[in-house]
């Protein structure tokens, strides 16, 4: 993950949990904040596609005829195992907790992306696994989501660095491409390495999100030295960007080019292997 990218997440999980604490002081009980509260407590924001108003606070209840309503608060209640974290004057819902509750709310393919963040490469943002997440969604029977949990689950990455790619992971597993690595590592030299994206290392095709953060001109420079590298290491590197993702017929497009150029490396290590 980018500094850019660690520093927006810090920024998101500090800013709700100071408002977490100030509301918290304002209430006569001790708060279990849950659902788009609790994923900016855990460092990430809700999806675009979520059906749940993120500027409000979420609270929840675990008997529903103790639901109490408060101003500038939602208020929910939850029938399944309460896995929650105690933060001072507030609780807040547990990583799997909090995915199982979204799935309400919005898509499986947001649902991927929300794993993919709770279980990202970056140790210090990591906050659960992908068995931990599909463990609770599978041992907690009747919430509203529990099928796109079941749906979405065999598609789920961790390691990943960024949302888009969790979503590019995912595309490539629906669409039939297999199963590539996550943050594959490539030896350039004997004390030299770089990592992809999301690869297939038996046809060195990697695939590779070009975020906002790549458009300034050191960051150019040094794609274009590392892309040219791994090029005379036999790689060819599809881009894809957020108009890859924007819709299904962008998605079916990238999804395209992606199919093409792993036929187009097939043939081209299939050669490689006769001339040698």
């Amino acid at each position: 993950m980018s500094s850019f990218m660690a520093d927006e997440a810090m920024q998101v999980m500090l800013r709700r949990r100071a408002q977490c604490a100030a509301l918290a002081g304002d209430m006569d009980i001790v708060p279990v904040f849950s659902h788009c509260s609790a994923l900016e407590y855990w460092g990430t924001s809700p999806p675009p596609d979520c059906r749940l108003p993120a500027n409000k606070h979420h609270i929840v209840f675990a008997d529903k005829a103790k639901r109490r309503r408060y101003a500038r608060v939602i208020t929910h209640s939850w029938k399944g195992e309460f896995l929650v974290e105690h933060a001072g004057v507030y609780d807040v819902t547990r990583p799997a907790m909090t995915w199982a509750q979204m799935s309400r709310y919005c898509s499986e393919e947001s649902l991927a992306v929300i794993a993919g963040s709770f279980a990202c490469r970056d140790r210090r943002r990591r906050v659960a696994s992908i068995d931990e997440l599909v463990r609770y969604a599978t041992d907690t029977k009747g919430f509203q989501g529990r099928a796109r949990c079941m749906g979405i689950a065999p598609f789920l990455a961790a390691n990943t660095d960024s949302p888009p790619e969790s979503q590019v992971y995912v595309l490539a597993m629906r669409n039939g491409l297999g199963t590539p690595s996550v943050n594959h590592c490539v030896m350039l030299g004997p004390n030299d390495c770089c990592f992809i994206d999301i690869a297939y290392p038996d046809i060195k095709l990697g695939i590779e999100y070009q975020g906002g953060y790549h458009a300034g001109v050191d960051q150019m420079r040094a794609d274009a030295r590392r892309l040219n590298r791994l090029r005379l290491a036999g790689w060819e590197i599809v881009l894809v960007t957020a108009d890859d993702l924007i819709d299904d017929a962008a998605r079916r497009r990238i999804v395209q080019v992606i199919r093409v150029m792993m036929q187009r490396q097939r043939h081209l290590m299939g050669l490689a292997r006769v001339v040698i």
